[in-house]
């Protein structure tokens, strides 16, 4: 019997986090459902709390693997997934109880390939609903589907915006997806760029291949804002992450993009990332290199692919305001005048 939905969940030393991620899911209004726990050589206690589990409910099924990162555990999770539809959940996080009821419901009546649904955004003890449209729709047009590609790849590209602006439109965790279509269409997470915009490259090669997507205008999921989370910590290879993400999504582009149509949705993002790249790097207080040298290396930076054309060609009206500061002074090749930026912002977020 084909179980309805595989739920693939990525472990990975979220012991503290772990066991109310899985009481959601074993606890889903729709029963006929798989869960797939990857530990991913997680090194505390998470590999007992995945066995123990796995031995009172049957629906789960257990995978140690030694530690690959987030994208591989994705993909060995896949390998072993048997449902009808797919949906992923991170282990540190959570589901509505009715998430698979829901997208289930949405993806049968509506006869679509794919399923998007709202999620919540968990601060602390504050959260906020994260709605990704204005409406609830179908698109079966390939025109429409496009639009939705670019909405990936940066949100100020949304055919349907929201009153208030949304994060996460990339994220795989409030898309229930056919399994067919991820079979036949062989889409993976790119393992190469280590967990960083792989899950908006998967999302753009699962709109680029959908033939239909339904977004139903309920929160399925919760999402908890970590600090130190992989996407918010220094990284001193940034500029060779930076160089796996574009280079993959440039392969995207010339394999699926028929008249260039989501060219500036690309520069976009690339301002995004440089903009994301002195937090996570070049102005980062751990990088303990000289402002001098720390300065040199932006300037020659912003003069190389694909830096120097995104800043030519990029619409500065969709970017978020502090990316439109990064992009003025990437325009003036200032690279002092990003550092200046930069401290004001640090030096505001402390008053």
């Amino acid at each position: 019997m084909i179980p309805k939905f595989s739920i693939v969940v990525p472990v990975y030393k979220v012991e503290a986090y772990l066991e109310r991620c899985l009481g959601s899911l074993i606890s889903q209004t729709l029963t006929d459902i798989e869960i797939i726990l990857v530990d991913d050589g997680s090194p505390d206690n998470c590999p007992r709390i995945c066995d123990q589990y796995a031995k009172k409910d049957s629906r789960i099924k257990v995978i140690h693997q030694k530690n690959a990162g987030v994208s591989a555990a994705r993909n060995k999770g896949l390998e072993y997934a048997t449902g009808e539809w797919i949906l992923f959940c991170d282990s540190d996080d959570w589901m509505e109880a009715n998430a698979c009821e829901v997208l289930y419901q949405t993806g049968i009546e509506k006869n679509v390939d794919i399923v998007v649904g709202d999620i919540k955004i968990i601060h602390g003890k504050k959260q906020r609903y994260n709605q990704f449209f204005s409406s609830e729709f179908v698109f079966r047009s390939r025109k429409r589907l496009d639009q939705l590609v670019m909405a990936d790849l940066y949100q100020g590209y949304c055919p349907l915006p929201p009153k208030t602006p949304s994060i996460g439109y990339g994220g795989p965790w409030n898309k229930a997806v056919r399994r067919c279509l991820l079979l036949q269409k062989n889409i993976r997470f790119d393992t190469s760029l280590l967990g960083i915009f792989d899950d908006i490259l998967y999302t753009a090669y699962l709109y680029a291949n959908a033939q239909s997507i339904a977004y139903v205008q309920k929160a399925v999921y919760n999402y908890v804002s970590i600090p130190t989370s992989i996407t918010k910590t220094y990284k001193p290879n940034s500029l060779d992450i930076n160089r796996r993400i574009f280079q993959a999504f440039r392969k995207f582009i010339v394999e699926y993009s028929t008249d260039n149509q989501w060219e500036p949705a690309f520069h976009a993002m690339v301002i995004r990332r440089f903009e994301e790249t002195l937090r996570l790097y070049f102005f980062n207080k751990q990088n303990t290199q000289h402002l001098t040298k720390i300065l040199k290396e932006l300037k020659q930076t912003m003069n190389t692919e694909p830096y120097t054309t995104a800043i030519k060609k990029v619409d500065t009206t969709k970017l978020l305001p502090s990316q439109k500061k990064a992009a003025f002074f990437m325009r003036m090749r200032f690279p002092a005048g990003l550092w200046v930026l930069y401290r004001l912002k640090t030096i505001l977020r402390k008053v």
